[in-house]
């Protein structure tokens, strides 16, 4: 009697880990298959080839809806220029992301708004440029230039609204101009 409880206890474990091992799989599988519709989503929206590239937009949790707002992530860079963000800064660059289709209360609005509470996440910075040169060999150079022109446009409108220093002595600051010319540059064939 006592080796059937103890029998019973064995397959109760057994049955127990083995139902955690097929969860965890399951979980993977999920994982991966939600990461390749990701990545799809992403070489749809981007018409980017670079599967390390795909990878670290995908890392980032960039599906194909907030590539938009991955877009502009120059533009939080250029408002946390000086080292802050003033309301006039914050109020372009939402109506920037509001030119460029992204909606009230979607996930993309909501990651330009976080980018604009806590600053620019280095990371991010890094696979943007890498992504920008990636762009060189996949858009046109006429997609290519008005991509540039209208993110620099954007750009140069929120450097001038913060008004360079103390608002009064320049219209773009030497951080903003720096930003601005490393933007044009990475977007430049």
């Amino acid at each position: 009697m006592a080796s059937d409880a103890f029998e019973n206890r064995r397959k109760s474990f057994e049955a127990e880990y083995f139902g955690r091992k097929d969860a965890q799989l399951v979980d993977k599988l999920k994982a991966v298959f939600h990461r390749q519709i990701d990545k799809e989503s992403v070489r749809k929206a981007t018409r980017i080839q670079n599967e390390r590239l795909l990878d670290n937009l995908v890392a980032l949790n960039l599906s194909g809806d907030l590539m938009a707002a991955f877009n502009l992530l120059p533009l939080v860079e250029l408002a946390w220029a000086d080292g802050t963000v003033d309301d006039r800064e914050v109020r372009a660059i939402l109506a920037a992301a509001e030119q460029e289709g992204l909606v009230a209360d979607s996930k993309a609005l909501k990651l330009i708004e976080f980018a604009l509470m806590h600053g620019p996440n280095p990371e991010a910075r890094e696979v943007w440029y890498h992504y920008a040169n990636e762009l060189k060999s996949t858009l046109t150079a006429k997609e290519l230039t008005e991509f540039r022109e209208d993110l620099l446009g954007h750009a140069r409108s929120i450097a001038a609204t913060s008004g360079g220093f103390m608002n009064i002595a320049f219209t773009i600051s030497p951080n903003e101009k720096r930003i601005l010319d490393q933007i044009e540059k990475a977007l430049t064939a």
